[in-house]
């Protein structure tokens, strides 16, 4: 809950010309993101109906000029990376298509791990075991289901571009505490890469306002914080840095903590996909009402080191 903010909330200094918002969507680019600078918008709600919600989420890839790939969820309206809103006791029936389609010749040949499945003896997802770029699964990150087919398993489960759409189908217990979880791949050995990518959304259990009243009523904001590539990983520091000692890697590739603030990160980070990329992190703007109160719902969905 946030008081007395002013007219907008500007993370850094905007350019009008640069915060246009680019979601159109083409056939060359089946996950489009917003630019730098750009207004941090909401994902779209997918809410239950009478105790059942249904999606139909669709698992695209696209390369890009630099050689990164993007990875996005795309709902039946067209929907980037939706979020799902559901009460404790509610059914979930989700259907995720395999719609990989710039890496899928690579297979598991080119980096695959063949974990004691059968997928190529009876195309079964949920004995397949299959991980390579092109498989996909889902986990439900934080909520207490079981990790069998269908469900939470990710050991085993893996859906292939092939495979007709997968069923998860799994009721939230009673007993799931209200509050923010989230739902990403879970391809041992390829999670990373494709979280990178953008492979994530927000889960709410709805009934926060039970816990504390406070927030009872306020108008809501969900805000995915992501990690990727560094859009300019040969860029020197800003003129308005320090000069720092040469930063230090651990095993993962992470920049290590110099206490300082300053120097080339690891990684970017971007908002509701909006990138704030090194070096200059140019503004992800917030616009709020004056004196406005709203309660704020912030996701770390940022790269597994698996």
């Amino acid at each position: 809950m946030l008081k007395n903010l002013p007219l907008i909330v500007i993370l850094g200094l905007c350019f009008a010309e640069s915060c246009a918002t680019l979601y159109a969507r083409s056939v060359a680019e089946p996950c489009p993101r917003p630019l730098p600078g750009s207004a941090v918008t909401e994902p779209a709600d997918l809410r239950s109906r009478n105790g059942v919600l249904k999606v139909e989420l669709t698992y695209h890839d696209a390369k890009q000029i630099d050689g990164s790939t993007r990875y996005c969820y795309i709902d039946a309206n067209g929907n980037e990376s939706p979020t799902l809103r559901v009460n404790p006791g509610d059914l979930v029936i989700l259907s995720l298509k395999n719609d990989l389609a710039d890496l899928r010749s690579e297979g598991a040949a080119s980096g695959g791990q063949h974990l004691h499945g059968d997928h190529e003896k009876n195309g079964n997802p949920c004995t397949s075991g299959l991980m390579s770029r092109s498989s996909t699964n889902l986990h439900f990150h934080g909520l207490t289901i079981p990790p069998v087919c269908h469900q939470d398993d990710v050991l085993k489960t893996s859906i292939q571009p092939g495979d007709p759409p997968f069923e998860y189908r799994f009721r939230i217990p009673e007993n799931q505490p209200p509050g923010l979880y989230w739902y990403h791949p879970h391809l041992h050995g390829f999670t990373k890469e494709q979280m990178l990518g953008g492979a994530s959304g927000a889960i709410i259990v709805e009934g926060i306002e039970r816990a504390d009243r406070a927030v009872a009523g306020l108008p809501e904001r969900v805000l995915v914080i992501r990690d990727q590539d560094l859009l300019h990983p040969n860029a020197p520091p800003a003129k308005s840095e320090p000069v720092i000692p040469k930063m230090l890697f651990d095993r993962d590739g992470d920049a290590a903590n110099t206490g300082t603030g300053f120097g080339k990160p690891a990684k970017d980070i971007s908002i509701n996909f909006v990138p704030v990329p090194y070096p200059d992190y140019p503004p992800a703007v917030i616009a709020m009402r004056p004196e406005e109160q709203q309660l704020w719902r912030v996701v770390n969905a940022s790269g597994l080191p698996t």
